[in-house]
């Protein structure tokens, strides 16, 4: 049973190394994280890798779309230097590399940025026997349907902005999309989170998560009002917090 909330390294160790690289994945390892979050999509001739933006231009001193690059294009960029000179040279890793790197080390968070890569992601999975230590989350409840089909077995995670709190109907209307589409779980931004709905959920079966949770005292607070999972860039600052 869950004696404290599940520390998640949102995007590797974000906060202080470049986002969704190697090397971020690499020292969230070190820390005592439960697991780590990572984004995914598809270049232009089917290879899926792992970035946040649906550009290049903000991690690294390329431009262009994803889904419009090659993999040969994108792996020639820098994915480090523009968090700082001392990371120059890290580069847009593959899924299949951090699947690799992790290896059932901790549970992997993919979330699905691009509905239709469903099954492409389940194969990899099942190809790298995954599954049994990976989480699938989408803002789309489409994907998460499709996800559902491809991977039976799955967790999958629904994820949610501010909007979905906006009040209790749209909250549960968020839930009842979730437990629709075949989530077993939700992961809601932090400013959602109010000890009812958390209850509202646990009454029907659902993991709760917040994210991207970067503060010690908010994250008290969460954890006060019974959430599950934090998501945090610092996963070092908050791991004392969630401490047993």
């Amino acid at each position: 049973m869950r004696t404290h909330p599940m520390l998640i390294a949102h995007r590797g160790f974000s906060g202080r190394y470049p986002e969704n690289t190697l090397r971020a994945f690499r020292e969230a390892l070190k820390l005592p994280v439960d697991g780590i979050e990572l984004d995914i999509r598809r270049t232009r001739d089917g290879v899926l890798v792992v970035i946040h933006d649906e550009t290049v231009d903000r991690t690294t001193f390329g431009s262009g779309r994803v889904s419009e690059l090659t993999w040969d294009e994108l792996r020639q960029l820098d994915a480090g230097a523009w968090k700082g000179e001392e990371f120059a040279g890290e580069r847009i890793p593959r899924l299949e590399e951090v699947l690799e790197l992790v290896n059932g080390q901790t549970v992997l968070h993919l979330e699905i940025k691009e509905p239709g890569t469903e099954k492409q992601i389940a194969e990899t999975l099942r190809r790298h026997e995954a599954l049994g230590w990976v989480k699938l989350a989408s803002f789309y409840p489409k994907a998460i349907k499709t996800a559902r089909r491809a991977m039976p077995d799955a967790s999958l995670v629904l994820l949610g902005g501010p909007r979905v709190g906006a009040d209790d109907e749209a909250f549960h209307h968020f839930v009842r999309e979730a437990l629709r589409n075949g989530a077993n779980a939700l992961s809601v931004h932090h400013s959602v989170v109010t000890s009812e709905r958390v209850r509202y959920c646990h009454q029907r079966y659902l993991f709760v998560g917040a994210w991207t949770v970067n503060d010690a005292e908010l994250a008290r607070q969460l954890v006060a009002m019974g959430i599950d999972a934090i998501a945090s860039d610092f996963p070092d600052l908050i791991a004392p917090i969630l401490s047993p």
